[in-house]
């Protein structure tokens, strides 16, 4: 292939230096970063980018947040948790506020302790609502503006920088988990990693001292804020440089000892960081054994690639079709591609082939997206097990086995958002009129398939007066033990945990939608099903589901009875049935529990209330 005039001017596309790992050393095209004023600007923009993303709950943040119901309530919960645990001298990675009698170990659900801590004053002055849509739009503006501080160090040009951290805001991972997977939105740090490892890779003669101990803390940084997002760049990352070892051998020859050395360093200081929660999540109470989520379930579907899930703006008809079949649920759907930009990268990546970051940036991006295809392939959500995928050796390594491949899509992005950037610098901002003209159609056809559907619609709480600051909750001494209802049994029943959180944390609560280990080590989402659960775990999910307490116990409210005296409940609460809108589905609830208390409840500003003679 010829090198034109404007690229060997720029320096892309040429054999100029023997180290075939040099294209990874800051050189000319990253002088622009120095400049304040490009990094100050670009995150201003990403900043009013997360803020119209999320548009409507602003009329009202103390009320609403984007998305539906359900994970972020769980989050708002833990955004109040740990700040009340350390203030009142409690232990903020054991949750023992739910799931009584043993609590929650945090560690295992994915609870992002920096994130919480650092936004305290927000949840003190503003409440657990305001400081979540504050979490989702600073997680979001924080990931575009890492990005583009990691792409200005390969592109001269800041516009083109800045589009491929825009993908990173509103393209389909971000977009799709700002409806309510806020924790995985938090991986602002892996761009910085990937600056730090790229200088380490690019030149052997950095301090191994200095370049491992900040790789180290980054890490680290990025445990505290998503544990499962360090799983996955251990993964993506490694298995990236280890295909690059073996395209270029030689270069990897020249740099393994101070390589190891680095990633001596590195490991030490992360350790050493992170040894308390990670102590406390293997070694402490409430270790999960064995997988956490139901296996070949969360992967990316291929249909995917091609075909935009509910998340984009252009989702023809068939498209939603399609779209139901895959599995996993709505926000693990997040892999879509789309046809302009696949053939806009694989042009790119083919048309400046000799440019070696982006043929390792290609590499990268494929890999990740062979891990996000899981064990087994999946084609519109039929799985066919012919041909096992790198995927299913997760399963045999610890640890490694919680992780969900389809999360692996966020890396994905990334090496497209890099993709996008080199795109855009090289075919739409420099050449010959007619090539910018074919840039800028594929580059308009690439932004219109992945427009993301704006903004996000809001959710508003329902949460009665009662569990409001102010509200006769306050009446309850501190630390109250209730059965609160609806029950914690899953997505559809995380309404307590929002109005514990609201209330103060107030109550202790018999049960919550958290992640805990059962008595057999096994992971429960919240309660467990009979007869891994209570007789009380039985009960109380079959009269939310509407169906007869028979194959409990034949004395259902006796050994109701007994469970609530042995975990010492004091009051019984109930507010609005999130899991039905059926009154049959909450006159049955509401009648047991009188039989239960041996009186009627009082209707309490929106709650009702059951005092519990036990």
């Amino acid at each position: 292939m010829a090198v034109t005039e404007e690229s060997a001017a720029a320096g892309y596309g040429t054999d100029a230096v023997d180290d075939p790992l040099t294209d990874f050393r800051l050189g000319r095209r990253g002088l622009a970063i120095a400049r304040p004023g490009a990094r100050v600007w670009a995150f201003a923009a990403y900043l009013v980018a997360a803020i119209a993303l999320t548009l409507p709950v602003w009329a009202s943040p103390e009320t609403k947040w984007p998305g539906g119901p359900g994970d972020p309530m769980a989050y708002m919960e833990i955004l109040g948790w740990f700040p009340f645990a350390i203030s009142h001298g409690l232990n903020p990675l054991l949750d023992t506020y739910v799931n009584l009698p043993q609590g929650s170990n945090m560690m295992w659900d994915a609870a992002g302790p920096l994130a919480t801590i650092t936004l305290w004053p927000v949840t003190a002055l503003f409440g657990v609502i305001l400081s979540y849509n504050v979490a989702i739009v600073g997680a979001l503006a924080l990931d575009g503006w890492c990005t583009f501080l990691w792409l200005r160090r390969h592109v001269r040009h800041p516009v083109a920088a800045w589009l491929g951290g825009l993908l990173m805001v509103l393209g389909p991972y971000a977009s799709t988990r700002a409806h309510g997977h806020v924790v995985y939105l938090l991986f602002f740090s892996v761009p910085l990693l990937l600056i730090a490892i790229e200088r380490v890779v690019a030149d052997p003669r950095h301090g191994h001292l200095r370049w491992g101990a900040t790789i180290g803390t980054l890490a680290a940084v990025q445990l505290l804020c998503c544990e499962e997002i360090v799983a996955l760049f251990v993964l993506a990352v490694g298995s990236t440089l280890v295909i690059a070892a073996l395209l270029f051998p030689r270069a990897v020859k020249e740099r393994i000892v101070s390589s190891v050395k680095t990633l001596a360093v590195a490991l030490a200081v992360f350790l050493v960081i992170s040894a308390v929660p990670l102590g406390y999540q293997f070694l402490g109470p409430g270790r999960i054994v064995g997988p956490i989520q139901a296996p070949n379930t969360f992967e990316t579907d291929v249909v995917n690639l091609v075909v935009p899930g509910s998340g984009t703006a252009l989702q023809p008809q068939f498209a939603a079709v399609l779209a139901g079949h895959w599995t996993g649920g709505f926000m693990e759907a997040n892999a879509y591609i789309g046809i302009p930009l696949l053939l806009v990268s694989i042009y790119t990546v083919i048309r400046w082939r000799r440019d070696r970051w982006l043929r390792v940036v290609g590499v990268g991006t494929a890999a990740a997206l062979v891990w996000s295809l899981g064990a087994f392939l999946h084609i519109d959500g039929i799985t066919h097990h012919v041909l096992p995928l790198p995927g299913r050796l997760l399963s045999y390594l610890p640890v490694f086995n919680d992780v969900l491949p389809a999360r692996f899509d966020m890396f994905m992005d990334l090496g497209l958002a890099a993709v996008v950037a080199v795109f855009v610098e090289r075919a739409v901002l420099a050449g010959r009129w007619r090539g910018r003209l074919a840039g800028d159609a594929a580059l308009l056809l690439v932004c219109v398939t992945l427009a993301p559907s704006l903004p996000i619609s809001a959710s508003v709480t329902d949460t009665p007066r009662y569990f409001l600051p102010g509200g006769d909750v306050d009446a309850l001494p501190q630390g109250t033990v209730a059965l609160v209802v609806p029950y914690g049994d899953g997505e559809t029943t995380m309404d307590p945990l929002l109005w514990q959180a609201e209330s103060g944390f107030r109550f202790r609560m018999v049960a919550g939608a958290i992640y805990t280990a059962e008595r057999d080590g096994g992971a429960a989402f919240g309660e467990s099903l009979w007869p891994s659960g209570t007789t009380l775990d039985c009960v109380m999910q079959l009269l939310q589901a509407g169906v007869s307490t028979g194959p409990c116990t034949a004395d259902p409210v006796g050994a109701v009875r007994a469970e609530l005296d042995q975990l010492g409940v004091q009051v019984i609460l109930m507010g609005p049935m999130a899991y039905g809108t059926e009154p049959a589905l909450q006159r049955p609830m509401e009648d047991f529990l009188s039989r239960v208390a041996g009186t009627a409840p009082r209707i309490d500003e929106g709650a009702l209330v059951w005092p519990y003679p036990g």
